[in-house]
């Protein structure tokens, strides 16, 4: 019932391709079952989840048509197949040896410790999240990727990738912990955009980065935006006097940045200039 709602693995649909990304892997024993079989469930999982957060079905087949030795094919391989032994693990009878995987099969294989394979579970974790900092960036030029909900969901913060997970003081994996900061980051990003640059221009700024298309002006101003995020994340507060700086750069270009110069915020750093007029109730000598 399980396979026939997911989608069919299109990418890793037998045990040589399978072992193409996890080398260490034994061969496996005649008449016995082959890993490939044993992960299928596994593999369809991974592949359905990679295509549901990341890459967009429209993406992945054309990901699926491309050589098999384009980089971004390889990593998208590696990312499933990772993903999948990951999940497996618990339920398989693997053992970690010196020299890599060992199938459980005869007396001769001592079953690994649990703390053993929690390592391994791990490290499977560490491999994969690896590879998603790889395939982000990658996807920014694969077909049709950036009209996907997928970008959207990346592009809506000026961190599209996982490197804010090695500015950011935490523990476990980096796929989880980029998850946990993405609402800290939106909350932080839009009061920074009613503060000071405006919700018009944080939006342009956050489809510059996800596409990599930001001038080093606008490189100035989100590095500026980026690094106080970091700071807040970090425990710091907001300094005042550094986004003041930016504000006035900002003012000092409305060519490069009118989308700030048209909006609401621009006007809190404009109060209107009071003349005084004979007809003003106010009015004195």
């Amino acid at each position: 019932m399980l396979n026939k709602l997911l989608q069919m693995a299109k990418l890793i649909t037998n045990d040589d391709t399978l072992r193409q990304y996890l080398p260490n892997v034994f061969t496996t024993v005649k008449g016995e079952v082959s890993l490939f079989d044993k992960v299928k469930v596994d593999i369809d999982l991974a592949e359905n989840w990679v295509i549901e957060t990341f890459v967009s079905t429209k993406t992945f087949d054309a990901i699926c048509g491309y050589a098999d030795d384009k980089p971004i094919k390889v990593i998208t391989a590696k990312l499933i197949a990772s993903e999948a032994l990951r999940r497996a693990i618990p339920s398989l009878d693997l053992v970690l040896t010196p020299n890599g995987f060992g199938v459980v099969s005869n007396q001769n294989v001592a079953p690994a410790s649990k703390e053993r394979v929690d390592r391994l579970i791990g490290s499977l974790a560490d491999y994969r999240d690896d590879c998603i900092a790889n395939l982000l960036p990658a996807l920014v030029g694969a077909s049709q990727w950036l009209t996907s909900s997928q970008a959207s969901f990346f592009g809506e913060t000026l961190f599209p990738d996982l490197a804010i997970t090695e500015q950011v003081k935490g523990t476990g994996s980096k796929w989880e912990r980029y998850l946990s900061l993405r609402p800290k980051i939106l909350d932080i990003e839009a009061s920074l955009a009613e503060e000071f640059f405006s919700p018009e221009l944080m939006v342009r700024l956050r489809n510059e980065v996800l596409r990599r298309t930001h001038t080093a002006d606008l490189a100035r101003v989100i590095n500026a935006i980026r690094g106080q995020v970091v700071d807040i994340l970090n425990g710091g507060s907001i300094r005042m006097r550094d986004m003041i700086d930016v504000v006035n750069h900002i003012r000092c270009y409305p060519d490069l940045f009118p989308e700030w110069h048209a909006s609401e915020t621009a006007k809190l750093f404009s109060p209107p200039i009071f003349k005084n007029k004979k007809e003003s109730r106010g009015y004195f000598f």
